[in-house]
């Protein structure tokens, strides 16, 4: 029995590293006249100007310090690691920040596009970092500049050891279908399966429901994405626990994290990142 269900749990592993692997380039541009517009999202590909076309004097005014953070080992069970970076405008004009670029929807500055840094002014910008799959990684954020001209860059590098994974490791909203299956799968700092049986004890916000556990060292769950919009409504827009696009009753909901509380000792909280279309 424990051979199959290692060969299986073992491409799980391959498909969700295949997967957070091509989620390729993500884009976050402002809106001309109003906030930041859409998120780095699936999808949203963006092709980066070439060196020799990009704006020189841009990056030299946006100053970004430090220009790499070391995260360490972080874990999909337990807290978001704390992250911040410092934007100071080293020219003799206001800067214009309108949006960013990064290598992956796993890592994000909390900056509404749009943000102007006066000369000799700087700006505290959060960094959110997902940690999503295993093993090491090393993500850039592209900051844009007014004009579309390059604001410079920032690297990140962490490595991921969750003793539970998600399969898929980012749950996008599936087209068609308003509900999805996710595999829980217990490993151990490299990846491969460990069969030690597990209870799911809750799931908050409660929008998915606990489906069986197939045998040692595998759970699932299935996400009620209609139960996630009729809680989204409720907040207008704003907090709850939500990342959202847009404002107002234009708003919708992007993102949400679910946490899933479980009686395994090296992850008693997993967090599960889920996307909307």
């Amino acid at each position: 029995m424990s051979a199959p269900r290692q060969s299986s749990a073992t491409t799980y592993l391959v498909i969700a590293a295949l997967a957070l692997g091509g989620l390729g380039v993500y884009l976050k541009l402002g809106r001309s006249g109003g906030e930041g517009g859409g998120s780095s999202d699936p999808g949203d590909a963006v092709v980066l100007p070439s060196k020799d076309k990009r704006d020189r004097g841009a990056v030299r005014r946006l100053r970004i310090s430090p220009q790499k953070l070391d995260l360490g080992t972080i874990s999909q069970c337990g807290p978001l690691p704390s992250a911040e970076v410092v934007l100071a405008n080293d020219g003799p004009e206001p800067v214009r920040i309108t949006g960013w670029a990064a290598t992956c929807s796993c890592v994000s500055p909390e900056l509404t596009g749009g943000a102007v840094i006066e000369p000799g002014g700087m700006l505290k910008v959060p960094i959110r970092v997902d940690p999503l799959g295993i093993g090491g990684k090393s993500q850039r954020i592209d900051f844009r500049l007014e004009g579309n001209s390059r604001g410079g860059a920032l690297r990140v590098d962490y490595r991921v050891e969750s003793a539970i994974i998600p399969t898929p490791v980012l749950v996008v909203r599936p087209d068609g279908v308003d509900s999805k299956v996710i595999d829980l799968d217990r490993i151990d700092v490299d990846g491969n399966p460990v069969a030690e049986k597990f209870v799911i004890r809750s799931i908050e916000p409660p929008v998915a429901r606990f489906v069986g556990t197939l045998e040692d060292g595998h759970a699932a769950i299935d996400v009620d994405f209609k139960a996630i919009d009729r809680l989204a409504e409720g907040f207008a827009g704003r907090g709850g626990g939500f990342e959202w696009d847009g404002s107002g009753e234009s708003a919708r909901w992007k993102a949400l994290d679910l946490l899933i509380e479980t009686d395994c000792a090296a992850c008693q909280r997993l967090r599960v990142r889920v996307r909307n279309r």
